[in-house]
């Protein structure tokens, strides 16, 4: 009898328990759910801690219930969860994926927010919107503008007796010839997870070729080709740097942190990557090598219709709320959009050598961020041309990507290639 005494007297504890978990609930905590790609060493992420920290801060009422996964990752699980309607309240959401997301009524629009803090709405950039709004509606709030650039190591170049880098694509194409020559990798790329060939390179070497009114007609299909001369040629032009051996052999085994790492390691001349990789150079590039690094644009096409000086970029994520979001969290997720992606935010983002989506307060580049400094000089007036995954349908970039795997191997002609993202691009036209 005094075990059952015992056992029950316990069973009403946990009960009493339960009951009372639930009246805290029921008496003030909310709970957001959150997914997002803030992984560690980039100066987006340090933004988003911080910003992060002081929100929660301000708010203990409420709980923020956070997922960080990869990039790579993110984009597969948010299609995932929006396929089977279990998407969280908020998620990072990458802009080409947005047109579809907000077709299918998965997104929750969010011009009320932007309308109820004009001033939070006023210190957007220009144009940082683009990705995300669709028939008058915002789906998204922009939180970074990534821009590609080409990393060189100039103590390399110099010992190759290259003297300048170079300023037309043919000279490219040399240089990589006698840099093999020298026994170094030219250019180290990590395209396993498909996206760095396309983002980082063609985006920007197809307008090169190409120019504006090339991709502008393809996006708005207006009766542009991927099999048109404008788009083979760039595919043809990156085929010129894999036929003399410019690129590492494991170029589809390796990652985008495994390429920055050889880099780093001084055993490539160059790399192809963008404003992510800027904080992580500054912190962990070896000092002889960090004190060599070099900034440029992809040279130029003989040619192409393209700016030679204009690179690849835009704000290509955002963070989205979810179109069946409880009417009791509107208004807590509205202060939390403002509060957390504000000058703040963008402030600290900057001071780290990444661009904004917003304007920011007065910060100071430490002469230690050797890398963030150059940068910022670098990207300093230069137009922006698109990123083809920000703009273009999940569906073309899988068929683009996949070739450009390919490619890199020369197992497929740019001919075909072409081809076969036409073929994709008049599918999803039906």
């Amino acid at each position: 009898m005094r075990k059952v005494f015992l056992i029950l007297i316990c069973m009403i504890s946990i009960i009493g328990m339960v009951f009372a978990g639930g009246a805290g609930e029921s008496s003030g905590q909310t709970t957001l759910t959150v997914l997002d790609a803030f992984v560690p060493s980039e100066g987006v992420t340090y933004a988003w801690r911080d910003s992060l920290g002081k929100f929660e801060e301000a708010h203990p009422d409420v709980v923020i219930d956070e997922e960080t996964i990869s990039n790579a990752d993110l984009t597969i699980k948010v299609q995932t969860l929006g396929a089977a309607d279990e998407l969280p309240d908020l998620f990072a959401l990458k802009g080409q994926m947005a047109e579809n997301f907000a077709k299918n009524g998965k997104l929750m629009p969010l011009n009320e927010y932007l309308e109820m803090y004009p001033e939070w709405a006023a210190d957007f950039k220009e144009g940082v919107f683009s990705n995300f709004t669709f028939d008058g509606n915002i789906y998204a709030i922009p939180y970074q503008v990534t821009n590609t650039c080409v990393f060189y190591n100039q103590a390399i170049f110099d010992e190759a007796g290259i003297e300048s880098f170079p300023t037309t694509w043919d000279e490219f194409v040399e240089v990589c010839k006698t840099l093999k020559d020298k026994g170094y990798t030219p250019i180290v790329l990590g395209n396993k997870d498909k996206w760095n060939a396309e983002s980082v390179i063609m985006s920007t070497l197809g307008n090169r070729v190409s120019g504006n009114e090339w991709y502008e007609s393809i996006r708005n299909r207006t009766g542009a080709k991927f099999t048109d001369p404008e788009f083979v040629g760039a595919l043809e032009a990156l085929s010129q740097l894999v036929e003399v051996g410019a690129f590492n052999s494991d170029v589809n085994s390796i990652d985008d942190a495994q390429q920055l790492q050889v880099f780093m390691n001084g055993q490539a001349a160059m790399t192809i990557d963008g404003t992510w990789a800027v904080t992580t150079i500054d912190q962990s590039c070896p000092e002889e090598v960090l004190k060599n690094v070099r900034l440029a644009a992809l040279p130029a096409v003989e040619g192409g219709k393209g700016d030679p000086n204009a690179i690849s970029g835009g704000s290509g994520w955002g963070m989205a709320v979810n179109a069946d979001l409880p009417e009791e969290k509107k208004a807590i997720v509205g202060e939390f959009l403002h509060e957390v992606f504000d000058r703040g935010f963008a402030t600290v983002m900057a001071s780290y050598g990444n661009p904004t989506a917003m304007v920011t307060d007065e910060f100071t580049l430490d002469e230690s961020q050797l890398v963030a400094r150059a940068f910022d000089d670098f990207q300093s007036g230069r137009a922006y041309v698109p990123v083809y995954d920000h703009q273009l349908s999940s569906g073309l970039m899988q068929v683009m990507q996949s070739g450009l795997q390919e490619l890199l191997i020369g197992t497929i002609t740019p001919e075909q290639l072409a081809a076969d993202i036409q073929a994709q691009y008049e599918k999803e036209a039906l």
